[in-house]
Order: C-alpha cells, then structure tokens, then sequence
C-alpha cells in the first residue's frame, strides 16, 4: 500500500493482495468495515484504489471470491456503481439487489449497513455531507439532504453518473498537478452537484423577511469586492454570502435585481478574464498553453472554456495564445 504526501488535500491509498487476512486487518482499520471473504480461486486476488481530493474520494474495489462485509454509519453520501458481478446490500429494512451498471446510494445517513457481493468490482464515490451543503449554498442547520431513495438509477441517469466519475477521475483526480487547485475545487463541485440532482430530494433555500431587504447595491458591492480578491481561491455561493453578510438566497436577489446576473455566473466571468489576460500576457518563450491556463482558472470542459472565451472576446483562446507567443498552440 502506498501513501503519497499530500498536496493540497490529495491522498491515494493502494491495496492489492491475495491474503484474506491482510485485506481483512487493513479494511477494519482503514475504513472500519468488517470484512468476511471465501478464499479467491488461483491468480486472483484482492484490490482496493482510492483517490481523494478534500471532501471527495473516489475507490475501486475487486473481491475474486463470495464476500460479505458490514459497515458503520457513513459520515458522507457514497454512491456505488457496480462494476461486474453481483451486489445485495441491506440498509435498514431495505434490501437491494445489483448486478452490472446499476448505480445507487450505500445507505441512508446515520444508518450502518451490510452488504453481500459475489466476483464483484465495485466502483464507490464519497462526498462528505458539508460539501453538498456547499455547493447549494445552505448552512447544515437549514436543510437536511433527503435521499430519493436506495433502489438503482434508470439506465440514463445511471450513464450520466458514470460518465461524470469517469471524466473526474481520470482528467482530474489523477492527472491534475499540486497547482490545479481551482480545477480540482470544480471537479469536487461538478460531483457534488450531479449527486444532489440524481439523489437528494429538492432542498430549496428558505426564505426569511430580511432577505429582500438585504438584497440591496451595498450587498453586490461586498460581493463584488470578495469576488475580485478570490476569484483565485477555491469559493462557494456560501462564502461569497458570508463575506457580504447577507444569506445566500439574499446575494441571488441581490445580483438579479441590480446586474441580472448570478454571483457564480460573475465569477466564472472573473475568471475568464483573468484567463484571458493572463493568454494576452504570454511571451514567445514560454511553455503556455490554453488547456493549463483553463484548468488554472477552473473550467474543466475545455470546449465549453472555449465557446465561453469567444463569445466573450470575439475569437479563441488558441488565437489570444498564438498573436502574444507567435507559436501555434
């Protein structure tokens, strides 16, 4: 097992074995699970890969053999996509059962759960419960997350989820470098946001009489001013919200009412600026590229990045790039 340092929240552990025992003590003390697995047949063996940024973690584990395991209550939402063979969990009163492509939730908040598994691969996303608080800009004692329920996603959802963890763990989590934080802080929120829209009923923001009051020019000028000092940072509706004073659903008012606009929708415009200048600033020499400069500024899609940069400034980022180094991209 391997434990890289940690830069900037990364960590990564690595589990491959085919004793029952080792994979047995290393699962109890890693994750608290109690493992029971029958002997793998000849050449097969057990894996466990996880990959972390912060609040989010992504694992892939393979058990050759039939296995039976129980956990204690998650602190986070975790999704489970399997991957080949069989599943049956049980969480509660509720006993679900899946095979290949299903996609579903582990167990319901606060509740331990077990779970059965035959020559299974499982792939399993963790999001720690204050980060979906984040991304829909709610304090944790304004809502709690309820789930849709445990049962798998229709085929199509199913496919969305699997298309969204797969580009996050192989672009982002995998590939970004120590200085990508912006990307990774987007990668985190993208994953956060395709759980809340498959898994979590509607949380809505409630309302209080104070928020159209707050919803006022001197709202939008604090949030502005944050907007501009961090755009470089990791941020949340919920820290721009925070540093104006006022509740999130106030700072939406407040941004539609005097620019028509959103505080996010703002900072991605921030951002995309400071993309731009920092493309018009590139001199012949250097190893600048559209991808690096993208990704430092957190657009993820580079196309996406691009539809956005022309419809801004009149031209690609590729041509912004070639007229300041002179080079193609």
């Amino acid at each position: 097992m391997q434990h890289p340092p940690a830069t900037t929240g990364r960590t990564a552990e690595r589990l491959y074995t085919r004793e029952l025992d080792e994979a047995a003590a290393w699962m109890r003390s890693a994750h608290g699970t109690s493992l029971r697995m029958g002997a793998p047949p000849p050449g097969r063996s057990f894996l466990y890969r996880r990959d972390a940024v912060g609040p989010v973690a992504v694992s892939v584990l393979r058990l050759a053999a039939p296995c039976r395991y129980t956990s204690e209550p998650l602190g986070t939402l975790a999704v489970t996509e399997v991957r080949a063979g069989r599943f049956a969990r049980t969480c509660g009163k509720d006993t679900t059962r899946a095979a290949a492509g299903d996609v579903m939730v582990a167990s319901h908040p606060g509740l331990p759960y077990e779970g059965r598994l035959a020559d299974a691969e499982l792939r399993a996303v963790a999001i720690a419960w204050p980060t979906l608080h984040r991304v829909t800009g709610l304090a944790p004692q304004d809502a709690r997350p309820r789930l849709t329920g445990l049962r798998p996603l229709p085929p199509q959802d199913a496919a969305r989820w699997r298309r969204t963890v797969d580009y996050v763990a192989s672009e982002v989590l995998t590939a970004a470098g120590p200085d990508d934080e912006l990307l990774l802080d987007a990668a985190t929120r993208l994953l956060a946001a395709m759980a809340l829209s498959l898994f979590i009923e509607p949380l809505g923001h409630p309302s209080s009489p104070g928020d159209g009051r707050d919803a006022a020019p001197a709202t939008v000028r604090r949030a502005v001013a944050f907007i501009e000092e961090s755009a470089h940072r990791p941020i949340a509706l919920a820290d721009i919200a925070q540093a104006a004073s006022v509740t999130p659903r106030a700072l939406q008012y407040a941004f539609r009412r005097h620019l028509d606009t959103t505080p996010l929708a703002h900072l991605r415009r921030v951002r995309l600026s400071h993309a731009h200048e920092e493309l018009c600033a590139a001199d012949p020499g250097s190893p600048v590229t559209v991808t690096a400069v993208a990704a430092r500024w957190g657009f993820l899609h580079q196309g996406r990045f691009a539809a956005a940069y022309r419809q801004a400034y009149g031209r690609t980022p590729g041509q912004t790039l070639r007229d300041s180094t002179g080079r193609s991209t």
